[in-house]
């Protein structure tokens, strides 16, 4: 490990100066902090480490990547906005940041930003030993530097590394474990899948072992840092991912005894209705929350991309159609029973779109995202859902419902193995616990369901219907084996083509972004698929 020059963490704080060009993660510009206690090394982790909510800091798309959303009715480019920007993620294309970032996208280097975040855990963690101050203190603000950079590696590693379960030894991400400089001569190549995933473990195990030290009022505060349950939840999708079905119910079920969390009652929660409009009253990243674990990110990081409208004002001037590009696609919403009240809760259903103010219920691709409500029907650019913000209002959080879910899978996968029993039992115990929470009283029915198989089904579209659009379904699929994929894209108010994601397709790995490349002569490229080229043109349904 480099020694910082005369003791000075070279970073600024809550700057956002971190920056991936030039040598690998080499800072763009600098100021001089000279951390003294455990209370500046916690200020500097929250300006250089936390996926924060003011400032854009994740890029994600994989919503574009998914089966849970598909393209509405067709509509016409504004003048100096070109859909393309949306096309080549929505059709896994190889080059798809070169060309989002001809189409006019000019923020999509998730490689760049996460690696960012990285190096400002790694200078706490690199720093710690040259501060004098209280053991917990002390081991407060070290909790929080490796539950964040286990965290921030596992989502790079199942971003651009291949799915663990099926291939460990391909080619995962750099570890960079270090807050120095690597110069073209020391550049840092890739580490297998596995090795990325073994010091993910080992970051969260040793967050676990420091919150263990602290006393139990500072291992869970709303206070919008990690916490001890939120690293068990972390180990429990872990675990999950790899497979070890024992440990991934044992991290699931500390996390459900939590008293600090409950399933929220959806049937506490009433849709509201004003001038035709009903809309959603739940969004799953704000600190109210009764699931709420942990709140990260910005709203408009994982939800600009399909929270563009296209059209002018008035839609009857041309015709022109007037509503996003996205919708929830109808096998997502085929998923739902017909009474489940995460319909209504989750999604957004009302937008307006076609001429002359044609009404369509339409599922929007932004549920569980916090977005401004339309005040009237007035169609215009000014007056549709769009992302909002504020205090404590978060892009993605980590939630009770999943520990419910990892837990049922876990224990569903024991069964079908017959290394556990009582594996059906506590799958179902599980899925019924969350899913009274989801019906109404009369509509609530406990589930049958004896066939290890048939349970396992049920539980992987439990997680569908729960988790949609958090982020989950992307690395789900992975996971499950990489089932074909379909996505129709809209080429005239009359044509469409229909682009596709083969059985196991390349195309689950998603590539390594150019300035990476250039950054880092060390790294190698994934195995990139050809270009994907549409498979027929045919007319609209």
């Amino acid at each position: 490990m480099k020694q910082l020059k005369n003791n000075i963490v070279a970073l600024a704080l809550a700057g956002g100066v971190l920056c991936g060009c030039g040598d690998f993660l080499e800072p763009s510009s600098t100021s001089e902090f000279v951390p003294k206690d455990a209370k500046s090394l916690n200020e500097l982790l929250l300006g250089e480490a936390y996926p924060r909510n003011d400032i854009g800091s994740m890029n994600i798309f994989l919503n574009l990547l998914d089966d849970d959303i598909t393209t509405t009715p067709y509509q016409k480019p504004q003048d100096g906005f070109d859909a393309n920007r949306f096309l080549a993620a929505y059709s896994w294309q190889p080059d798809m940041f070169k060309l989002m970032e001809e189409a006019g996208y000019t923020n999509s280097n998730m490689y760049e930003t996460h690696y960012s975040l990285i190096l400002g855990a790694n200078a706490v963690i690199d720093y710690i030993d040259q501060i004098k101050d209280e053991e917990q203190n002390i081991n407060y603000v070290l909790a929080q530097a490796y539950t964040l950079r286990g965290f921030l590696y596992f989502k790079l590693v199942n971003i651009f590394g291949e799915p663990v379960n099926s291939n460990p030894n391909a080619l995962g991400v750099p570890l960079k474990l270090n807050s120095g400089v690597e110069d073209s001569e020391n550049a840092l190549a890739r580490r297998t899948v596995k090795e990325v995933y073994d010091q993910v473990l080992s970051d969260l195990l040793e967050a676990e072992r420091l919150y263990s030290t602290l006393p139990v009022e500072k291992q869970f505060t709303r206070d919008y840092r990690t916490n001890l349950p939120m690293v068990e939840l972390l180990l429990s999708r872990v675990y999950l991912y790899l497979e070890n079905w024992e440990k991934a119910a044992v991290y699931a079920e500390k996390v459900m005894k939590n008293e600090n969390f409950k399933l929220l009652d959806l049937n506490t929660v009433a849709t509201t209705t004003e001038e035709g409009l009903p809309y959603f009253k739940v969004y799953h990243a704000y600190a109210e929350s009764p699931e709420v674990i942990w709140l990260y990110g910005n709203v408009s990081d994982m939800g600009s991309l399909i929270m563009s409208y296209a059209g002018v004002a008035n839609p009857r001037d041309d015709n022109r159609i007037m509503h996003a590009y996205f919708r929830a696609s109808n096998s997502l919403m085929n998923c739902y029973e017909e009474n489940d009240l995460r319909q209504e809760r989750y999604l957004i259903r009302k937008q307006m779109v076609g001429e002359n103010y044609t009404k369509e219920w339409t599922p929007m691709a932004i549920g569980k995202l916090s977005v401004s409500i339309p005040e009237s029907t007035d169609v215009s650019l000014d007056n549709f859902y769009k992302p909002s913000s504020g205090t404590g209002i978060f892009g993605r959080s980590l939630r009770l419902s999943e520990a419910y879910l990892n837990y049922a899978e876990a224990n569903a996968m024991m069964y079908k193995a017959g290394t556990n029993g009582d594996g059906a039992v506590n799958a179902r115990q599980a899925l019924d616990d969350l899913r009274e929470k989801r019906f109404a009283a009369e509509d609530f029915t406990k589930l049958n369901i004896s066939d290890a198989d048939e349970l396992i089904l049920f539980v992987r579209d439990e997680r569908r219907r729960e988790l949609c659009f958090e982020d989950h379904r992307w690395y789900d699929l992975r996971r499950w084996g990489m089932p074909e994929i379909k996505h129709v894209w809209n080429i005239s108010s009359s044509m469409q083509v229909v682009y596709t994601l083969n059985l196991g397709d390349k195309g689950y790995t998603v590539p390594i972004p150019d300035e990476a490349m250039e950054a880092n002569a060390a790294l190698k490229q994934n195995e990139l698929p050809s270009k994907r080229e549409p498979e027929g043109i045919s007319e609209q349904e």
